[in-house]
């Protein structure tokens, strides 16, 4: 049996057609193909949308395009100006320039200015509160002033003592009395002087070895002794000071909480008491060093002592009122430093005549 022939395609195959449209490059040309459809599509739109351009329309821009040509060959090849106009120019642009400097100058100090006006204003403002402050502190004042004229107008008057300067007699001798703290202490000057020299006086081994200074105290001996005298006393504490020429004095501090209440003067056996009434009897006169805590006491102190008819005398004194003593008034000297030497009188030159001591006032 005769094998029967294969049928002629003349359509061909489509599986060329198939693999390449199914893989990525068939991929590909699809979009290619549609976009070029969609930029067809476009094309078509956007020159259906354009405006007519007629003959006229074309002539006029045609006009304006001459025009701007000529005008940019115009400002290629500037038109030649005058040396004058050049110089006048020049001068305008330095006066502009000059007066931006100066604008700015202004602008700067304004802003300054603005700056400190500020400022003031804020101060101004704190100044108006403190003396809305200051105001109603004055309306209590006032209120209170009312208050205490009220108060001094039903008061009985006092007798007040007008001062009188006036010198001590001549053989009044001074009593020093010490207001410190609310206290009265009295400064026994001869007391104490008495007390160190009873100390010192009869130690002879504590005289200086040197025949040139036979009655003087040696310096290294002497002061061991003082030192050990410093809390001797229950109302002073004393400071001993040995100077190069041998001088010896003594400072005297008043201790804290020492001393008697103004209510003791009035006690008979009170210290203060016997003092004034040995002053009284004696025409001596007193002298009151007073610090600034204790003057209502030094009041009080003086009317019991003009009471007593006593002379009375006071003066303003720190807080420390130190009182200041001589040895050598009790021939107490100590031998003067190895490298102290006496000022030398300089020939023809008379020595200055001795200031005399200040006179003691009352009042």
């Amino acid at each position: 049996m005769a094998r029967r022939k294969k049928r002629d395609d003349t359509m061909g195959s489509l599986d060329s057609l198939l693999d390449t449209m199914t893989n990525v490059v068939g991929v590909l040309i699809v979009v290619l193909i549609v976009t070029q459809v969609n930029v067809s599509s476009a094309a078509k739109r956007i020159r259906a949308n354009l405006p007519e351009v007629t003959v006229a329309m074309m002539s006029d821009l045609k006009a304006k395009e001459k025009i701007v040509m000529e005008r940019l060959e115009q400002l290629k090849e500037p038109e030649p100006v005058a040396s004058e106009d050049l110089e006048k120019a020049r001068e305008e642009l330095r006066t502009l320039i000059a007066v931006r400097k100066e604008l700015r100058s202004n602008e700067a100090r304004f802003k300054k200015l603005d700056l400190e006006l500020a400022i003031i204003g804020q101060e101004i403002e704190e100044l108006r509160q403190k003396l809305v402050a200051e105001g109603g502190r004055l309306a209590q004042l006032r209120s209170k002033a009312k208050e205490e004229e009220k108060t001094l107008r039903n008061r009985k008057p006092k007798l007040v003592r007008l001062p009188n300067p006036r010198v001590p007699e001549e053989e009044a001798k001074e009593i020093r009395i010490i207001i410190r703290g609310g206290k009265l202490i009295h400064f026994d000057r001869e007391g104490i002087l008495d007390a160190i020299a009873a100390t010192v006086s009869p130690r002879k081994d504590l005289l200086s070895d040197d025949p040139k200074y036979k009655n003087r105290y040696d310096r290294k001996k002497i002061l061991p002794v003082l030192d050990a005298l410093t809390d001797s006393n229950p109302l002073f504490r004393y400071d001993f000071k040995l100077h190069e020429n041998g001088h010896l004095q003594v400072f005297c501090y008043p201790r804290d909480g020492k001393g008697e209440d103004l209510e003791d003067l009035v006690k008979s056996r009170s210290a203060g008491n016997k003092v004034m009434v040995a002053a009284s009897f004696n025409r001596d006169y007193l002298r009151f060093f007073v610090t600034r805590d204790s003057f209502e006491q030094y009041i009080g102190a003086r009317r019991i002592a003009e009471d007593k008819r006593i002379p009375v005398g006071w003066v303003f004194a720190d807080d420390a009122v130190r009182q200041t003593l001589n040895l050598g008034e009790r021939k107490i000297w100590a031998t003067p430093h190895p490298d102290w030497k006496p000022p030398t009188q300089k020939p023809g030159k008379k020595p200055p005549p001795k200031k005399k001591p200040t006179e003691d006032i009352l009042d």
